[in-house]
C-alpha cells in the first residue's frame, strides 16, 4: 500500500533529495518553490551562497547514490572532477600539515549551480514528482490539530495543497516554528554559536606547476589564532574554486586584487602564491552569515503527525566544515527508510524520522559549533561551549595527525564519513597518548 501525496517545501538540495526519497512511497510528490526553476546552471536567487565553495563529503555522496543511482557519474559527465581528498589536497591543521594518505576517500569537485542542475533534472524526471511555483504560508491541520493535512500556498490554484506528509526544506529561515505555534504547539528550542564567518569565492585556472607537486588543492582554513584563511579545490573542467575565509568578522573583500592580498594572510603563504599565478575565470562573490544554528525538533513534547523538517531548517552550519549537503543527504536517505518501513501509514513517521536524524545532527553540529566556540568574540545561545581541557586533549590528536598516517586517516574519516570509530582504534589511541604524555609539538611547515 502506498501513500497518496507528499508536499516538499523548497527545491533546495535537501528538498530535491527529500522528493526523491518520498517518491518511493507516495503516488505523487509536489515540490513547492518560490524561485522559477530554470533548465540551466544559473545560480538560484534563493541560494545566496550558491556561488561559494561547496563540498559533498563521501558520506553524502553515498546516500545520494542510494536514492539516485549513477548520480556521481552524471556529475562527471558534466565536467565535474573526482579526486581523493586525503591524498590530493594538502591540509594545514593549526599545528601543522596533515600527513598525506592514499586512503581512497573520493569526493567530486563541482560548482553548486552545476550540482543543483544535475540533481534537479534527475529528480524532476521521476514520473511521480512535479514542481510548482509558490510561497508556503502556513500548515493545514484537522479539527483536533493532531495531524497536518496540507499547506497553504500563495500562487497555486485554491491557495492550498492537501497532503499526507509535508516536508519543510526551506532552510535556515524556515517559518515552521511559527506555523507550529499557530496550531497550538510549542516551537522547538534553538541553539546558536555565532562566530561571524565570511567568504569570497572565485573560479580560476592554474598553469602547470602553480600548485605543489602532486597536489590538486590546498586547504589552510582559519583557526582561533589565525582568523584569515582559504582553500583551493578542483571544481571540474580543468578549473579550481578559490575560497577566502574569515572568522570573527574578518570578512574577505570582493575585489580580485584585494582578495589575493587577503589570501597572503592565510596560515600558509602557498595560497596567495598559487593564486597570483592563476587566470581569473569567474569574478569573486561574497557571502556572510552569523554562524551555526540548530532547532531541537527531537525534543518537542508533542508534535503533529504528517510534518517533518529536514536540512538547514533543522541545523545550519558554518560552511567551512562542508557538512550542509551531507547532512541533507543523510536526512533524505533516513526519510526514505522510515517511509519504507511505515507500511502505508503516516502515523509515527514524524517522530521516528526526527529521532533517527538527531544523532547525525548532534555529531555534525558539535563538530562545527565546538570548533567555532574558540574563535574570539564567539556568541552562544542555549549552548554550552566545550571544556577547554577536552579541547586540549583533541589538540594532541590533531598534532599526531601531522606525522602519523593512521591518525590522519582516522581524523579524516571522522570528518568526511562522520564516523569517529577509527579514533578509538588501539594503535591510534596509543599514538595520541604518546604525544600527550610527552607534550610533543609538531614541526610547523
Amino acid at each position: 500500500m502506498s501513500l497518496s501525496h507528499a508536499v516538499v517545501l523548497g527545491a533546495s538540495v535537501a528538498g530535491l533529495l527529500s522528493a526523491a526519497a518520498s517518491s518511493k512511497s507516495f503516488d505523487t510528490v509536489t515540490i513547492v518553490e518560490r524561485d522559477q526553476l530554470s533548465d540551466d546552471t544559473a545560480t538560484r536567487r534563493g541560494v545566496p551562497q550558491g556561488s561559494q565553495v561547496h563540498q559533498l563529503m563521501p558520506a553524502g555522496l553515498t546516500r545520494i547514490e542510494e536514492l539516485l543511482p549513477g548520480f556521481g557519474d552524471e556529475l562527471l559527465e558534466q565536467g565535474c572532477e573526482r579526486y581523493e581528498i586525503d591524498r590530493d589536497v594538502a591540509v594545514l591543521y593549526p599545528l601543522g600539515w596533515a600527513a598525506r594518505v592514499a586512503g581512497g576517500m573520493e569526493v567530486i569537485g563541482f560548482l553548486r549551480p552545476t550540482f543543483e542542475w544535475v540533481l534537479r533534472r534527475r529528480v524532476l524526471a521521476l514520473p511521480n514528482v512535479r514542481a510548482v511555483r509558490g510561497i508556503a504560508t502556513g500548515l493545514l491541520a484537522g479539527a483536533d490539530g493532531t495531524a497536518v493535512t496540507g499547506v497553504t500556498v500563495t500562487g497555486v490554484d485554491g491557495e492550498k495543497l492537501d497532503a499526507d506528509l509535508v516536508i519543510d526544506a526551506t532552510g535556515r529561515g524556515s517559518k515552521a516554528p511559527n506555523w507550529l505555534g499557530e496550531l497550538g504547539y510549542t516551537p522547538p528550542a534553538e541553539q546558536h554559536v555565532r562566530s561571524y564567518p565570511g567568504y569570497a569565492t572565485m573560479v580560476v585556472r592554474f598553469p602547470e606547476g602553480a600548485l605543489p607537486d602532486g597536489f590538486r588543492g590546498i586547504a589552510a582554513t582559519p583557526n582561533p589564532r589565525h582568523l584569515k584563511g582559504g582553500a583551493i579545490l578542483p571544481c571540474g573542467n580543468g578549473q579550481h574554486v578559490v575560497a577566502a575565509m574569515g572568522m570573527s568578522k574578518n570578512y574577505p573583500p570582493a575585489g580580485h586584487t584585494e582578495l589575493v592580498d587577503y589570501l597572503d594572510e592565510a596560515p600558509s603563504p602557498l595560497l596567495g602564491r598559487a593564486v597570483r599565478a592563476a587566470e581569473l575565470i569567474v569574478e569573486p562573490g561574497t557571502y556572510r552569515m552569523p554562524g551555526n544554528q540548530r532547532r531541537l525538533w527531537e525534543r518537542l513534547d508533542r508534535r503533529p503527525e504528517g510534518f517533518v523538517v529536514i536540512g538547514d531548517a533543522v541545523a545550519a552550519f558554518n560552511p567551512v566544515y562542508g557538512q550542509g549537503m551531507t547532512i541533507a543527504a543523510i536526512g533524505a536517505a533516513l526519510l526514505a527508510q522510515v517511509l519504507a518501513s511505515a507500511d502505508g501509514s503516516i502515523t509515527g513517521v514524524a517522530e521516528k524520522f526526527t529521532a533517527e536524524l538527531a544523532p547525525w545532527t548532534d555529531y555534525a553540529f558539535a563538530m562545527a559549533a565546538d570548533t567555532d566556540s574558540f574563535f574570539p568574540g564567539a556568541e552562544f545561545v542555549n549552548y554550552t561551549p566545550p571544556d577547554p581541557k577536552a579541547a586540549a586533549g583533541e589538540a594532541f590528536a590533531v598534532a599526531a595527525a601531522t606525522t602519523d598516517p593512521a591518525v590522519a586517516q582516522a581524523m579524516r574519516r571522522a570528518a568526511y564519513y562522520m564516523d569517529p570509530s577509527g579514533l578509538q582504534e588501539p594503535a591510534v589511541r596509543q599514538t595520541i597518548a604518546e604525544w600527550a604524555s610527552t607534550g610533543r609539538q609538531p614541526d610547523r611547515l
